[in-house]
């Protein structure tokens, strides 16, 4: 505790985690407010998984090139712009009543969404210090993780309470603020990126890092199943006030066990700790299919939740692991771009199953999803990363702890 209240004294610590919550808050809403927003309009799970399936898309590919204007033009400028068009769109999207007008703007929240996470990670390590970077990443995780908690019970409650658009218009407000206290920030203003030792092209040669891409794939596709289904089974058993703790559960418990592992000292490799965390991911998921909104669900989403927080940890050190030097930034990049591609497939693909075929069938190709995962990561995967089977220093620790955020956002 010592480590991290000395932290939270250095000049400008606090104003970073300040800065960063609105934004953060709001991309906690993101989810759940078109889905609410969307089915209100058209009455069409199908069409809500569609257009929160067709943001998640466009917000990963265009992560790449959102995180390039950071690194060649600093922070100022690009948030200077890229924080009030998001604010418009989302009010534009706030007034559409047409499902290819809600569509469009969906794919438009994607693109313009600002990189308020790849903004505050490398101004982090500005105040920390290489020596502290494990400490400063585990708080700004912690922070991240319970903005991630929050936001979905604010997105239900004003949809649900107040009016559909409501969350909308809160996270467009909220994304002003953050925007606003991330550029005013002399911190922020006054970074300069650092050049960057490895191109990304050259990860595509890594075989190790492909075969987590490949793994990532698997995996987010079943995530994004997930996602929709949670909300839509809720909606289509009468409950859709369920949806947000529903995912709170599953959010609280992966925080919970992330820290845990994130924070502790161990021996367990990077390697083998993957693959028994994975392997519980896909044995916790099993009744899914026969669950429904209400307990029966819940314990199962916690437990799943659980597994998941200490998975996401091994999996980033990894990834950490063989990756080749310096190409950190560009490793998160491509890995949420394909992973989060898939989740948006997953979530578009699992709207129409679940309105179309049922909801008991979609949770169950969630738990298709997390099998195949696992059983790729046994019989392929692990054989060829044995360079991830030694322990990480604190310094590798501390760089794989930065890829704790989607890239996207």
């Amino acid at each position: 505790m010592n480590q991290y209240s000395t932290l939270l004294a250095e000049k400008g610590v606090k104003r970073l985690i300040i800065s960063t919550i609105p934004g953060r808050t709001a991309y906690g809403m993101l989810g759940l407010s078109i889905f609410f927003f969307v089915h209100d309009r058209t009455g069409s799970i199908t069409t809500a998984g569609f257009a929160a399936g067709a943001e998640t898309l466009t917000g990963s590919i265009s992560a790449g090139a959102r995180g390039s204007l950071i690194d060649r033009f600093g922070q100022t400028r690009p948030l200077s712009i890229l924080v009030p068009l998001y604010a418009v769109v989302i009010w534009l999207l706030s007034m559409q009543h047409t499902i290819a007008g809600i569509v469009t703007l969906s794919i438009m929240v994607g693109i313009f969404s600002p990189p308020i996470n790849l903004s505050a990670r490398p101004l982090w390590r500005k105040v920390a210090g290489p020596q502290r970077l494990r400490t400063a990443y585990s708080i700004d995780t912690t922070i991240l993780n319970t903005t991630t908690l929050i936001g979905p019970v604010i997105a239900t409650t004003l949809a649900l309470q107040v009016s559909p658009s409501a969350g909308l218009w809160t996270m467009a407000s909220l994304m002003l603020i953050g925007g606003l206290l991330m550029i005013s920030m002399p911190l922020s203003r006054a970074w300069i990126p650092e050049p960057q030792p490895t191109e990304s092209f050259s990860l595509l040669k890594t075989k190790e890092f492909l075969i987590l891409v490949a793994e990532g794939a698997i995996f987010g596709l079943a995530w994004g199943f997930l996602q929709i289904s949670v909300p839509a089974s809720s909606t289509l058993h009468n409950k859709p006030a369920l949806s947000a703790p529903l995912l709170a559960i599953t959010a609280g418990m992966s925080i919970i066990a992330g820290l845990l592992v994130g924070s502790s000292k161990r021996d367990i490799t990077p390697l083998r700790g993957f693959k028994y965390t994975n392997a519980c991911i896909a044995i916790c998921a099993l009744p899914l299919a026969f669950t429904t909104p209400g307990w029966s669900m819940g314990v199962v989403l916690a437990l799943v939740g659980f597994s998941l927080g200490s998975a996401s940890i091994y999996h980033l050190e990894v990834i950490e692991a063989v990756r080749p030097v310096g190409s950190a930034t560009a490793a998160q990049g491509w890995q949420w771009a394909v992973e989060g591609s898939m989740i948006a497939v997953g979530v578009a693909l699992g709207g129409y199953i679940n309105q179309h075929i049922g909801t008991s069938f979609a949770l169950g190709m969630v738990t298709v999803g997390m099998m195949m995962s696992t059983i790729f990561v046994w019989t392929y995967a692990a054989p060829r990363l044995q360079s991830a089977d030694i322990p990480l220093t604190d310094a590798q620790i501390g760089e794989a702890l930065a890829g704790t955020e989607s890239p996207a956002q």
